[in-house]
């Protein structure tokens, strides 16, 4: 059997009914297009969705950096998500009430550590949040409201 895209080679991967270069060919051109962000300076990839969707919602500039900086507090290291160099801020996303919860000791670290670098968290969609409030009302379905209301881009 021929490959269906050159139909000049046998089929390699029968999945696809492609002969091996037009399946890698078929590979690299579905990785430029998948919808991923890098920091312009840095060039690193963001892993996270909701920090993908933070970004895409809240920068309208290209002057951030993605894991900017690693900062020793003494007893642990803590590495803020963005830097944000419009503003001169590093900013952590908060993509659950759990993550908030299990790193607000390491932000108050950071905050007394640090107390002249300017420090937010924030939620995927923007919203501040002020480390020391008792309780967050984090919205349950936020993340994937917004991962829906950006596919149309």
């Amino acid at each position: 059997m021929k490959c269906k895209e050159c139909e000049k080679r046998d089929v390699k991967i029968k999945k696809h009914k492609l002969c091996l270069p037009c399946y890698q060919r078929m590979r690299s051109e579905a990785r430029r297009n998948r919808d991923t962000f890098y920091s312009h300076s840095a060039k690193q990839r963001i892993r996270f969705p909701n920090e993908m969707v933070f970004v895409r919602n809240f920068f309208d500039h290209k002057n951030w950096i993605y894991v900017p900086a690693t900062f020793n507090l003494g007893y642990k290291t803590y590495t803020p998500d963005f830097y944000d160099g419009e503003r001169d801020v590093f900013i952590e996303v908060a993509g659950t009430a759990q993550a908030f919860y299990n790193n607000r000791e390491s932000y108050r670290s950071f905050v007394l550590a640090y107390p002249k670098i300017k420090f937010e968290v924030r939620l995927p969609d923007g919203q501040l949040i002020d480390i020391e409030e008792p309780h967050i009302a984090f919205k349950q379905n936020t993340l994937s409201k917004l991962i829906c209301k950006d596919s149309d881009l």
